[in-house]
């Protein structure tokens, strides 16, 4: 066995098995895992002039203590589904009921449940379906007629009306206007009243007025108000995988597109290496060093690929305030404090775009109360991965730390994973859920759609502190 024949089977042999390898890694690679359901999220408004303070009983359990008449409860999470709602006489318990009702709601979706109505009427629960994402650089307000008259509500701010013919028991559209403090004039002709609310609207905010009692009777005719911070849409995170590619990172993993192409090419190197060379009783000399040169440049190539299998690594960058630890996916990330665009979309990163993560700062902190939401990017322009490009590989239960500048850490573990269309995005869940301490992580999955210019998923990765 002469030196040539040696080297091209151990050529053959090398291109065969990283073929292989790279193929296995191809058929490897999983399928967006099934999403879990969000949340609905409700908060409870009393506006019955009859009832002072009630207990609310969801299925037989205590819901909210203590809503008082005339009075908001801050939200509060409810699965998705059917449920009986009572509400009850306060110290009566379930025994003492003043409204029995069944309330159907929806994954992900903010709602405020009105307690109406009068003895002499009956009582029963009013719902409202909420809109809590902002108007970026704007303030959203809306009214609700809860007094139990039967008059129609204008609301005028100086001359000019912006609301007509609000009825009991209604809602308004939202109105997007100018932060600032108003004067609104809320009017009605059968009986003919005309009252002044004043209320400063906050940018990025969304303010409801809720008008109860009885104008010239008991309790007297009110506007209560409550302001919450308006919402940002979830972050474009994704990029144009046909457009010039764009690598930063030592080393990255490979698309399914150049595994395919290293499979098949060390396979089909493998096999004519192997057949060509040794199934022939006279090899032509010639031809047996080009092969075996085409040979040693696949296995050279496939080598270098298979370096890139590796977890993309974050390139070094100023000391940030904070890092993102993620030890299942090998992320260590720095984060930055980022913004909403124009637009009402969370901003990602600046910095470091395909390195860094970007913390949403107008919402919470980690390990504050509510939701701290961190966004970073799937990919770069070209396909190449980006710091989030393992995001999806987490289960529920893993780890994830967020280390400050002195080396604190604080130790999240994951709860569950949501993939939505952009549209259909429990916002709600994702930046305003006030029930704990959250930490949501957030990037783009699926296809890339070229005429919208994002994917068509968004992948959130819920956790909570402890």
């Amino acid at each position: 066995m002469n030196m040539r024949h040696v080297l091209t089977c151990l050529l053959w042999r090398a291109a065969l098995a990283v073929g292989l390898l790279a193929l296995f890694a191809l058929l490897g690679m999983r399928a967006l895992p099934a999403s879990a359901a969000s949340p609905s999220f409700i908060r409870i408004v009393d506006a019955s002039p009859d009832v002072a303070t009630v207990d609310v009983f969801v299925d037989g359990a205590k819901f909210q203590g203590n809503v008082q008449y005339a009075t908001i409860t801050d939200y509060r999470q409810l699965p998705a589904g059917s449920h009986k709602v009572l509400a009850a006489l306060i110290s009566k318990g379930a025994s003492g009921k003043a409204v029995a009702q069944m309330l159907s709601v929806q994954a992900g979706v903010a709602y405020t449940v009105a307690a109406i109505g009068t003895k002499s009427t009956g009582f029963s629960l009013r719902v409202f379906v909420d809109d809590n994402l902002m108007a970026p650089g704007m303030a959203k307000v809306r009214f609700y007629d809860l007094s139990p008259q039967s008059y129609a509500l204008s609301v005028a701010i100086g001359s000019n009306t912006l609301i007509a013919g609000l009825s009991y028991p209604q809602a308004s559209n939202y109105s997007r206007v100018r932060a600032d403090m108003y004067r609104f004039t809320i009017s009605a002709s059968h009986p003919s009243f005309a009252l002044p609310d004043e209320v400063t609207l906050k940018t990025n905010t969304v303010t409801s007025i809720f008008v109860v009692g009885i104008f010239h009777g008991i309790p007297p005719l009110q506007f209560v108000h409550i302001q919450v911070k308006g919402l940002p849409s979830v972050a474009g995170t994704g990029s144009d995988p046909n457009a010039a590619p764009i690598n930063s990172s030592p080393s990255t993993p490979l698309t399914p597109g150049p595994l395919l192409v290293f499979a098949l090419g060390g396979l089909s190197a493998g096999v004519l290496t192997r057949f060509r060379l040794f199934r022939r009783k006279r090899a032509d000399p010639v031809l047996g060093l080009a092969l075996c040169i085409l040979a040693a440049l696949v296995a050279l190539a496939l080598s270098i690929g298979g370096l890139s299998l590796t977890t993309a690594t974050t390139s070094p960058a100023p000391p940030p305030l904070a890092h993102l630890l993620v030890p299942a996916i090998g992320i260590n990330a720095p984060i930055e404090s980022v913004e909403v665009r124009t637009d009402g979309t969370m901003e990602t990163p600046r910095q470091s775009p395909w390195n860094n993560v970007g913390l949403y700062n107008d919402g919470p902190r980690p390990g504050d109360q509510g939701s701290a939401v961190i966004s970073g990017h799937l990919d770069r322009p070209g396909g190449n991965p980006a710091v989030f490009w393992h995001l999806r590989d987490l289960h529920v239960g893993d780890t994830v730390l967020v280390v400050d500048a002195h080396g604190k850490a604080l130790r999240f573990h994951v709860t569950r994973i949501g993939f939505y269309p952009p549209k259909e995005a429990p916002i709600q869940d994702i930046f305003g859920n006030t029930a704990g301490r959250f930490l949501n992580l957030m990037t783009c999955a699926g296809d890339w759609i070229p005429t919208e210019r994002q994917t068509a998923l968004r992948l959130v990765v819920y956790t909570a502190l402890g």
